[in-house]
């Protein structure tokens, strides 16, 4: 009898564990748990006659930015060329996969796999906490609460509710378009969006529709708030600039990132800030995270989060789930559900 082909397992210190569906698993294949301590030793147990190198899957689970693995890219641009023969599959949680060389991966024949919608809600509700603290700037209210009472009558001539405001969506997406129910349905706000098509279909899911704009350049005048939720590019990169920020209303603009620290030029906006071009800010993503500007640290006007918007257990619970559907699909069919590439 042929030994149980066996799958690599990158966990880790967050995550959810379906008990019973592992079970399963380990009685299917030979389970082996990655425990490298940098990706240069990764590179060395993938090597012929190394601890990894007949594996034929590689299922990466749970919160990537936890743990001790949290600085690891296992699927970058420098490790694909390593990965072995043997391997057919990874299935790695989460939405975006900027960090995975998808074209190098597909072709050596390996299907990469996400786990879309499954923290759709976690950060759609961070972005909508978001969107409110750039208009009321709750975050330096409770730093006054704790610091100087007196300070937070500064607010009475900057904050504004973002009743009926104009929102506007950077990929309307799972997420973008969650973001927009959202905000229509909480604040009554009128919903723009922009991408590299329009989506009729996700318009009508909202009561009052949306509307599109081909540029973001385009968009900006037209809106109070920016919220980004697009995959990060190479198109993607700066998005936001000093020219996008010019083009703000006089009242200025609110800035809201869930995507990826590096759609916006930091630089930039500071100075969007200092001339009021942009009036309230949430970033949840930064540019080299996990350290943040110490010129937005300074700043209590502007909200910031250590990149928790999918801190959910919903979000581990569904990655543990699409994650196990992609490998089980794959071994019962040879196709997963979820994938992002096409292997021919």
């Amino acid at each position: 009898m042929d030994a149980k082909p066996t799958i690599l397992l990158i966990e880790s210190s967050v995550q959810a564990v379906d008990i019973e569906r592992r079970q399963k698993l380990a009685n299917d294949f030979n389970l082996i748990h990655y425990d490298c301590e940098s990706t240069s030793h990764f590179i060395e147990d993938l090597k012929p006659g190394g601890r990894y190198s007949n594996i034929v899957a590689i299922i990466r689970n749970g919160w990537h930015k936890a743990g001790k693995f949290a600085n690891h890219a296992p699927f970058a641009k420098d490790i694909v060329p390593h990965l072995p023969p043997s391997l057919k599959i990874i299935c790695c949680s989460g939405h975006g996969y900027d960090a995975a060389d998808i074209p190098a991966i597909t072709a050596r024949g390996i299907w990469y796999c996400n786990t879309p919608n499954a923290c759709t809600e976690a950060v759609a509700n961070t972005a909508l906490s978001l969107v409110l603290d750039s208009f009321r700037h709750l975050s330096f209210a409770q730093w006054c609460a704790r610091n100087d009472w007196m300070q937070s009558r500064d607010l009475g001539l900057t904050a504004v509710d973002p009743c009926g405001m104009s929102i506007g969506i950077v990929g309307l997406g799972y997420i973008g378009l969650a973001i927009a129910q959202k905000c229509e349905a909480a604040f009554q706000m009128k919903v723009h969006y922009q991408g590299p098509r329009r989506k009729a279909l996700a318009e009508d899911k909202l009561v009052h529709g949306a509307t599109y704009h081909s540029t973001v350049d385009e968009m900006i005048p037209e809106i109070d708030c920016i919220v980004l939720a697009a995959p990060y590019t190479k198109d993607t990169h700066h998005l936001l600039a000093r020219k996008q920020f010019s083009l703000a209303k006089a009242e200025g603009l609110r800035v809201v990132n869930i995507a990826r620290g590096k759609m916006i030029n930091e630089d930039a906006l500071l100075e969007a800030l200092e001339s009021n071009q942009v009036v309230g800010a949430g970033l949840d993503v930064h540019y080299d995270e996990p350290g943040v500007n110490p010129k937005l640290k300074d700043n209590w006007r502007i909200t910031l989060l250590p990149h928790i918007g999918v801190c959910s257990r919903n979000s581990w619970e569904n990655f543990e789930r699409i994650n196990l559907d992609n490998i089980e699909a794959f071994f019962a069919t040879g196709k997963p559900l979820t994938p992002v590439n096409n292997i021919e």
